[in-house]
């Protein structure tokens, strides 16, 4: 797959756009407003094709209905090349885009292609020429499907719990301790499954990756009207359910999301994990919020590709933080002591009594909200226990002898002991997460390892070198895996399909030969200076599992005679950021290869901006990117500047299908498999819905959770 940069001309009068928006496409704009005359318009593309043949779709979009227009396909900007495809007129219908999609033979694909060899920026132009006094708006894609339904991609869940019988207590086990129930200053996910009981957000997360309101009424779309897009701004529409209070009985309104909002932003801010620049909160210029404190809008002064995971953010109560010296938040507002027993909170549980070992909840009766439509109001549940363990084997057997409802955060690699629990006990539920085990190869670009890795095809060498199915065969035993072709999971809601390089060995040697890496008089692969290429393979101390992984890895590259050796290291070491210059730093480029685990939001820009943007290696600025691959491509590089600036849906599901294309065609790491998320589920909780992806917490629903009889 190619992206095709397209370079734009415009003939004749440019106007404001006054097109129609398309909210279920993902195309790109390639001109906007063109009224009269003849129109160049292009923009990036992706040229999807099998080698020989490909396809370029075009949406023609009329203010005028049935409006005519004259389209054509050249090879070169400003309509002088060679014409790929003959004119076409179209005849825009009364509603929607009008569309037609050029067919490319095989001798005009090698034509863009030799235009990318000469320009590094090639270029295709699509022309317009709409009747007179008309407006219209072209819009391409190479190859893409038909626009799918992005709303249903991203809201439509399939979440339908059952009717519940209130009353009755269950008990949560966790083997890692709450240090803190505020969650803008957690860091763990026992914090989050502790402290999403308390303050949720406007919207939720379910199990199945999708947006569900939760204190908001109903979640803002383009297709609602709750998002508006302004030149490079845009607003969106909150509204809050009716009747919310705090469990002090004060009235909860967005007036206290706009509390909120100052209150990430204020300069005396400290410790806080999601707040300052970067940030959602950062990028508000102002809220306005009504007389009734059920509608508000937020205007956003500049593009935030994130902000649909922002709603998934808690709402703190103005009357209850103003109180507290905003440095002081993390020790005062909601610690993880006695004194949030006495602390105001909007969720489905209160804190009746909390120790290092355990927190004890009751029914909040002023909450009046809820993650599924037809259960709007108290939990089900009186009362809910959450027990911390000093072991995750502590934590297994607890739940094995019945002492525990549900069992939390049990890794993969306890999945067998979880799994002999007696039937008549309960379950090892196993869900797919938000997580991808993968192999980190720095791409080295200043040659300091001398290994090669700056070459791509070194690097799908090693990608055909590993045996996925068996490395997650024998990390995770008893379990059925999804294999990884791309950083994203498939329960994501801007996931799409890849291919990936296949384990084909005796392929990665050929690789590896045609990039000048034969093998040696010591039966290993040198360069053509006789320097052999040695990887280091690194993950971190005391993790069996990913030990076992790196000794397939080593065994299997030495199939190909790539020599190798395995390095462990304290975490902080391989984790700690640029200032660590240990051996096995990833920040510092001390590795060949790292083996660990990604854990993602579900925000494709959250999620990649700092990873693999070319603008976030550590080495520049202030050290703080985490692009610790040094990965750097065109492709990827637009792809997330798409995601930083689109806001419409639609365009950030077309920028992550094409960040997953460039991860793909780039192999800036060799994902290996996707992370399942393992619970012990006792046969008395009702409405467990399978563990949650996100990091909003396992407890997300927990209003809707009842004892089974």
């Amino acid at each position: 797959m190619r992206r095709l940069v397209l370079a734009i001309a415009t003939v004749g009068l440019l106007i404001a756009s006054t097109a129609p928006a398309d909210a279920a496409t993902a195309n790109t704009v390639l001109s906007t407003g063109l009224r009269s005359g003849t129109v160049h318009g292009a923009a990036a593309l992706t040229l999807l094709g099998n080698g020989t043949s490909g396809t370029l779709a075009v949406k023609l979009y009329a203010v005028r209905p049935r409006t005519v227009v004259t389209l054509a396909l050249y090879a070169s900007p400003g309509g002088t090349g060679p014409v790929l495809a003959g004119r076409v007129a179209f005849r825009a219908p009364a509603a929607g885009p009008a569309v037609h999609a050029f067919a490319l033979t095989r001798a005009e694909l090698d034509l863009l292609r030799a235009d990318f060899a000469r320009r590094s920026r090639p270029s295709a132009v699509a022309t317009a020429t709409p009747t007179r006094g008309a407006t219209v708006r072209l819009v391409g894609t190479f190859g893409l499907p038909a626009a799918p339904n992005v709303d249903a991609q991203a809201f439509g869940t399939a979440y339908a719990p059952a009717t519940g019988a209130s009353g009755g207590t269950l008990t949560v086990g966790d083997w890692v301790p709450v240090n803190q129930l505020n969650p803008y200053f957690s860091y763990w996910t026992a914090d989050a499954d502790a402290s999403s009981l308390l303050l949720p957000g406007c919207a939720a997360i379910a199990s199945d990756g999708r947006y569900v309101p939760d204190l908001c009424a109903s979640l803002p779309s383009e297709s609602n009207g709750g998002l508006a897009v302004t030149g490079s701004t845009f607003t969106l529409t909150l509204h809050l359910k009716s009747g919310l209070e705090w469990s002090d009985g004060q009235p909860l309104t967005l007036n206290d999301l706009k509390y909120t909002w100052q209150w990430a932003n204020d300069p005396a801010q400290t410790g806080c994990t999601n707040c300052g620049a970067g940030t959602a909160w950062a990028a508000i210029d102002a809220i306005d919020v009504s007389a009734d404190g059920l509608t508000a809008t937020v205007h956003f002064g500049k593009p935030y590709g994130g902000w649909l995971s922002w709603l998934t953010s808690a709402i703190l109560p103005a009357h209850y933080m103003s109180g507290i010296a905003v440095a002081d938040a993390a020790t005062d507002s909601y610690p993880a002591g006695p004194a949030v027993i006495n602390a105001p909170v909007s969720g489905p549980f209160v804190v009746t009594s909390i120790s290092s070992s355990e927190i004890d909840y009751a029914r909040n009766a002023d909450f009046h909200a809820g993650v599924s439509p037809a259960h709007q109001g108290p939990a089900y549940l009186d009362a809910l226990k959450l027990e911390t363990f000093p072991t995750i084997d502590a934590e297994v057997a607890a739940y094995a002898a019945g002492s525990l409802d549900l069992a939390l955060d049990i890794p993969s690699a306890s999945y067998g002991g979880l799994a002999k629990t007696p039937a008549s006990v309960g379950t090892a539920d196993v869900s797919p997460g938000w997580s991808y085990e993968h192999l980190d190869l720095n791409n080295d670009p200043t040659h300091t390892r001398g290994n090669g890795l700056w070459n791509p095809a070194v690097r799908e060498a090693l990608a055909m070198a590993v045996n996925k199915a068996a490395i997650a065969k024998a990390s995770v035993p008893g379990q059925a895996v999804t294999l990884a072709c791309s950083p994203t999971p498939p329960n994501t809601w801007y996931a799409t399909s890849e291919a990936c390089p296949a384990y084909r060995p005796a392929v990665a040697e050929q690789l590896l030969a045609r990039a000048g890496w034969r093998v040696d008089r010591h039966g290993w692969v040198a360069n053509a200076a006789g320097h052999e290429m040695d990887l280091e393979l690194c993950t971190t101390a005391g993790n069996q599992g990913r030990l076992t992984e790196l000794q397939l890895v080593q065994a299997e590259l030495k199939a190909i005679h790539v020599k190798s050796y395995v390095k462990t290291a304290p975490p902080m070491d391989v984790f700690g950021g640029w200032s660590n210059t240990s051996d096995c730093s990833i920040y510092r480029g001390n590795y060949d290869v790292a083996d660990f685990t990604y854990m993602l939001s579900g925000s494709p820009w959250g999620d990649y901006a700092f990873t693999y943007a070319a603008s976030a290696w550590p080495q520049l600025g202030s050290h703080t990117g985490g692009n610790d691959t040094r990965f750097s491509s065109a492709p990827m590089n637009t792809a997330i500047a798409g995601l930083a600036s689109d806001v419409q849906l639609g365009a950030q599901l077309y920028d992550a299908h094409a960040l997953q294309d460039a991860y793909a065609a780039g192999v800036p790491e060799i994902p290996l498999y996707y992370g399942n998320e393992v619970t012990g589920v006792g046969v008395r909780v009702g409405n467990w819905a399978g563990n949650n992806p996100s990091a909003g917490g396992l407890t997300w629903n927990a209003a809707d959770w009842f004892v089974k009889p």
